[in-house]
């Protein structure tokens, strides 16, 4: 497991703030944690860094449209970066009905929203802070469960002592990046091989994070005689 201090110091000799055997003083040792937390931060609305979709269950209460997602919402959980389209009402005991996210645009163009019906098959998430309101249409008439996917933010350290259980390759991706990160932090020139490595190492986590696409086609170009018909310039 990496401790904050670890990693700070770490990033610090790759990019050239500190020399081998040395330690950075108190000082740049906050300014350090600060910037590493703040990188993490960032690669949290990035859905390639992100390497979990959780998944959680909200009971909906009968004549509810809205509720909250978040610490001490009616979701008590981590607020969430991004609410996946890939959420379902369970209806009965084995019956999933997809539920489409939808933006705010769609949402408002929605003329009657109090409109009830058992399952809900629309969802706006309004991604406000630090509560997301989850906006249901149809209102719901049942007590179903809602099963919510969603990108959480990227764990960081309380304290330079915090150690996290971090990922494989997420160490030496962090570790390079923050030295990076350094070099306009403290002005100095990081070394070409460090940025390097750093890119290598974001790639290589992007890569295992990439969600790989269903490919499917209509039916009816399955036939032999259909397919020979299909242009792409045509439909």
């Amino acid at each position: 497991m990496a401790t904050a201090q670890n990693l700070v110091v770490r990033a610090m000799r790759l990019a050239g703030v500190i020399g081998k055997g040395e330690t950075p003083d108190s000082d740049e040792s906050t300014d350090g944690l600060t910037a590493l937390n703040a990188m993490l931060d960032s690669w949290s609305i990035e859905r390639l860094f992100v390497y979990q979709i959780v998944e959680e269950v909200l009971t909906l209460t009968p004549a509810q449209a809205t509720y909250t997602m978040g610490v001490g919402g009616d979701l008590n959980t981590t607020r969430p970066t991004r609410i996946e389209d890939q959420c379902f009402t369970r209806y009965g005991s084995d019956i999933d009905v997809p539920l489409r996210v939808i933006d705010s645009q769609a949402y408002q163009g929605i003329v009657a929203k109090t409109i009830q019906s058992n399952v809900p098959t629309y969802l706006f998430p309004d991604m406000r802070n630090p509560l997301v309101y989850l906006n249901f249409y149809p209102v719901p008439s049942a007590a179903y469960g809602v099963h919510i996917f969603s990108w959480k933010q990227l764990q960081q350290f309380a304290a330079l002592t915090t150690a996290l259980a971090l990922p494989p390759g997420h160490e030496r991706a962090i570790a390079y990046s923050l030295a990076e990160e350094f070099g306009a932090e403290f002005g100095v020139q990081v070394h070409p091989q460090v940025s390097m490595i750093a890119q290598k190492s974001r790639a290589n986590l992007k890569r295992m994070n990439a969600p790989s696409p269903i490919m499917q086609t209509e039916v009816a170009y399955m036939n032999a005689r259909s397919v020979s018909s299909g242009n792409i310039y045509t439909g």
